[in-house]
């Protein structure tokens, strides 16, 4: 539910700022806005979901991003917003994320056992994937075509629903271990030394902030690639990026047979080989269908590397520690999302979208390369 509410929002936020504005590093500041979070606050917000309750914890803070998007939506519906009024619903939405993603992950391997982490994850992952990727940007982009401010009030309604059925699946898991007697700063620094001093984590948040960095690029800057070079708008966006996020649906339901067939290391080499590929794909054509395979086969890289890397996450972080240490992994990862978008803003003023997205991909396929060895060590030891 939350998932489908968070598609409408992937829509409707790039096309209201192509109506204020038409400054690409502007448009890409959305993405910088909804991931500064995890640069800024991923540390405190892990810290609080290993302490609090993690049912009553996930309720309040989706309750809290209902209002904020209805309050845009209810500005879009009588007023012009500001880019400045995105920005802030972006950050506080992503701030939400923060919360909600460590206390929901760290309960997965709290349900499902070691051997099953990799097909669990790549249900739990698709299904997110067909509310973010598939079915929201298609209603999305319909939705917003009717009217401008219909998405934020559906992705309202969304957190609404999600709060309690959230609430509902964690409240079975039993207590909580006992709260430590240090204060949230003593925990963010002991959980920061545990991530430092394992060299395994540390080699895979390298790779993966890479593949987020290039990823952010490209993606911050897709809709003035899809209006522009391609010719889309509205319901035609959402639906470019619907029919695309098949790839990703159908490798989350896969990856469990994917990863024990080839196991975690060639798993992520394939899925950052798929990706980078994708983007200098991307980069090459002007043409809508081949885009969208491009866009399906980068969708498709990204889904297996998501799950196999969280998978590892699982296993090598223990479970009282999960919420901190897995957001600080996360805060390198998704830390990298602003920069990237930063970047994808500033290649698209200098060179246009296509080069930037060939950029983008050379340099995911460089670094993949240069990590393979170290990658072996962390996948297979």
């Amino acid at each position: 539910m939350s998932s489908l509410g968070d598609g409408l929002l992937v829509v409707a936020l790039p096309l209201l700022a192509v109506r204020i504005t038409a400054q690409p590093l502007l448009i890409a500041g959305i993405a910088v806005a909804s991931g500064l979070p995890w640069l800024l606050l991923g540390l405190p917000a892990g810290a609080l979901a290993d302490r609090a309750e993690r049912s009553l914890l996930v309720l309040l803070v989706d309750l809290v991003r209902a209002v904020v998007v209805a309050g845009l939506g209810l500005a879009v519906a009588f007023s012009r917003p500001t880019m400045v009024e995105i920005y802030a619903a972006a950050f506080l939405v992503g701030t939400g994320e923060t919360v909600v993603t460590a206390a929901t992950k760290a309960a997965v391997p709290l349900i499902a056992g070691p051997g099953e982490l990799p097909r669990v994850n790549g249900q739990v992952n698709a299904a997110e994937t067909a509310g973010v990727e598939f079915a929201g940007p298609a209603l999305g982009g319909f939705v917003f075509s009717l009217r401008a401010w219909l998405p934020f009030l559906g992705d309202a309604v969304s957190y609404l629903a999600s709060a309690f059925l959230l609430e509902r699946a964690t409240a079975h898991l039993g207590p909580r271990p006992e709260r430590p007697t240090t204060g949230i700063v003593a925990d963010m620094r002991t959980g920061l030394a545990w991530f430092a001093s394992n060299r395994r984590l540390r080699v895979l948040a390298t790779i993966v902030s890479s593949f987020a960095f290039c990823q952010s690029a490209v993606l911050s800057v897709l809709v003035i690639y899809a209006t522009r070079d391609l010719h889309l708008h509205g319901a035609a966006y959402g639906a470019l990026l619907s029919v695309a996020a098949v790839g990703d649906v159908t490798a989350s339901l896969l990856a469990g047979r994917i990863h024990g067939r080839l196991g975690p290391y060639v798993s992520i080499l394939v899925a950052g080989t798929l990706a980078g590929g994708a983007y200098v794909l991307l980069g090459g054509t002007s043409h809508a269908y081949v885009a969208v395979v491009a866009l399906a086969i980068e969708a498709a890289g990204s889904s297996l590397g998501n799950v196999t890397t969280l998978s590892l996450r699982q296993r090598l972080i223990p479970p009282e520690r999960f919420g901190l240490v897995s957001n600080a992994f996360r805060m390198c990862v998704l830390g990298m999302v602003p920069l990237g978008a930063l970047a994808g803003g500033v290649l698209t003023s200098a060179l246009g979208t296509r080069p930037t997205f060939v950029v983008a991909g050379i340099a995911q396929l460089a670094v993949l390369a240069l990590m393979a060895v170290p990658l072996r060590f962390v996948a297979i030891s």
